[in-house]
């Protein structure tokens, strides 16, 4: 999990301790895990906890 903008957002056991890194465009937040989108959003101000949907990770970008 890591806290951004206000809020959670939940990654998963897979990610535990590696480097997330937040890019952030408008309303958009991609989160990557090296060169793998970890997790894509629209960020909701009225939503405090992101959970994990059954999204999986993508490939390499």
């Amino acid at each position: 999990m890591i806290a951004f903008s206000g809020c959670s957002i939940v990654l998963g056991r897979a990610c535990t301790g590696r480097t997330a890194t937040v890019h952030r465009q408008g309303d958009r937040v991609t989160v990557m895990i090296g060169d793998t989108i970890a997790r894509q959003l629209t960020s909701d101000r009225s939503v405090r906890y992101r959970r994990l949907t059954s999204q999986k990770l993508s490939g390499k970008s």
